[in-house]
């Protein structure tokens, strides 16, 4: 008779069973009262096992989800000798992302290309006939400013929205702009000069590195995992050894395309490090607001007390796409980023602003920005099962704590570019690793995009991008 602890026995048949591979990195684990039941135990010995081999990394919890299996020792192993930063490089990548953005306009059934979700996530009707309202109301807003009582009551609004997120943010340091585009290009061209080194993550979002190739700047890529985000040992690395750097963009909160969550203790290690090399951060935090936990996780502004950093944040992906309503908080920064904003676009259109205000102050914005979060986090959960049932054994994929981005590691020898062409014959887009790179990085990878409502037609696309995948693997394609 042995003495091992029953739920010892449970979690090495368990960890047999990842070993196996019959459960790839990133997929749903049993419930705990479904593996209670299979070994005809209590629902306590249950999680006793599972909590086991999350001590041994072997699983990973997620609130309210349950269990995940988590990457094999030997590949997370790997991510703590993370390669370092290449040589800082002017960026060229029009030629592949022009092909990429076309495909927004084409008639490709199923588009998963692009960071966008599905227009019925969105209150059409609502804000249309809150806009009709408003209008009515102040037909002088088509061509006016909002008057300054309008303006005041909506900096109070988004100081308390953001208050909520533990940012401290003073009426006087909110510049609207048109989307969160138009916050980082403004504080690109405040910090920096043609020729300048700018540090992004990587795989990075490549409208960032369109902007950077329209400021004719040098993008020094600095590894990010999905797991905790942007490698700090390597940004202190290239700090200390490589050429100076300007500023930092960094997107703390469900990067993209990885999907990455920073712990709030490599936020706070990040700062640290800025302040001892006088590192400006520009934090862009679109996807903030889609988190699937209880609450919005802490911008890295929240812990800034000395104006290093320049927060951007925008309500395009959890309110409403076509307003394009971005706005910055710039720290000791502010002004300058004003004045800049004056040689530009000057303000955001005022009837926007006035239904955006509006929508704050009666709860409308907390209720509907709930529901779209809700609807995500479903439609992540449906998309991460079906592309790892239907995708190679060797796929990795990471489940995001939120936004609307899925970054699929197909294995060693896929070629997502060959993958996008044999997949648009059948007529569907995704965003190949390629085009998150300056460099000729990520062939293997691709992320999809979780916005569209769940279907029987897109579980079969999915299961025919993966029979694509298999397929070139094979040396049939």
């Amino acid at each position: 008779m042995t003495d091992t602890p029953l739920y010892l026995h449970i979690a090495h048949q368990l960890q047999a069973r990842l070993d196996s591979g019959e459960w790839p990195p990133g997929s749903r684990l049993p419930a705990v009262r479904q593996l209670a039941a299979e070994h005809g135990v209590n629902t306590l010995t249950a999680l006793a096992a599972y909590r086991h081999l999350e001590e041994q990394q072997r699983v990973v919890a997620r609130p309210r989800s349950g269990f995940f299996a988590a990457l094999p020792r030997h590949v997370a192993d790997s991510h703590a000798t993370l390669p370092g930063p290449t040589a800082a490089a002017l960026v060229d990548v029009d030629s592949r992302m022009s092909n990429l953005i076309r495909l927004s306009a084409s008639s490709i059934r199923q588009q998963l290309h692009m960071a966008e979700a599905h227009h019925g996530l969105y209150p059409a009707q609502e804000l249309s006939r809150r806009m009709q309202m408003r209008l009515a109301r102040q037909p002088e807003l088509i061509g006016a400013y909002l008057p300054t009582a309008d303006q005041q009551q909506l900096y109070q609004q988004i100081r308390r929205l953001a208050a909520s997120w533990q940012l401290d943010i003073p009426a006087d340091h909110i510049l609207f702009t048109q989307g969160i585009t138009e916050a980082i290009s403004l504080s690109l061209r405040h910090l920096t000069r043609p020729g300048d080194v700018v540090a992004v993550e990587t795989p990075v979002y490549f409208g960032l590195l369109q902007t950077l190739q329209s400021l004719g700047l040098k993008a020094l890529e600095i590894p990010c995992t999905p797991d905790a985000g942007l490698s700090l040992e390597a940004l202190d690395f290239a700090l200390r050894h490589g050429a100076p750097v300007k500023c930092l963009v960094t997107v703390t909160n469900f990067q993209n395309p990885t999907g990455a969550l920073m712990p709030d203790d490599n936020k706070k290690r990040l700062l640290q490090l800025a302040r001892r090399y006088g590192l400006t951060i520009i934090e862009d935090d679109v996807f903030g607001e889609l988190y699937f936990g209880n609450q919005h996780p802490s911008p890295l502004k929240a812990w800034d007390r000395d104006g290093d950093v320049i927060y951007c944040s925008s309500f395009t992906k959890s309110f409403a796409p076509a307003f394009r309503l971005g706005w910055l908080s710039g720290g000791r920064h502010h002004a300058a980023l004003e004045r800049l904003r004056e040689s530009s676009s000057l303000v955001s259109p005022a009837i926007l602003l006035g239904v955006l205000s509006e929508m704050l102050a009666s709860g409308d914005y907390a209720r509907i920005s709930q529901r779209i979060r809700q609807q995500l986090k479903q439609q992540m959960e449906q998309l991460s099962d079906a592309v790892l049932d239907a995708f190679p054994r060797g796929t990795r994929v990471r489940r995001p704590q939120g936004g609307m981005l899925l970054w699929v590691e197909g294995p060693e020898g896929l070629d997502s570019q060959a993958l996008l062409e044999a997949a648009l014959s059948r007529s569907i887009s995704f965003a190949p690793g390629l085009v998150f790179s300056a460099e000729p990085r990520f062939g293997h990878c691709l992320r999809i995009n979780c916005g569209q409502p769940w279907s029987t037609q897109l579980a079969e696309d999915i299961h025919l991008l993966g029979w694509l995948a298999a397929e070139q693997l094979a040396g049939r394609l």
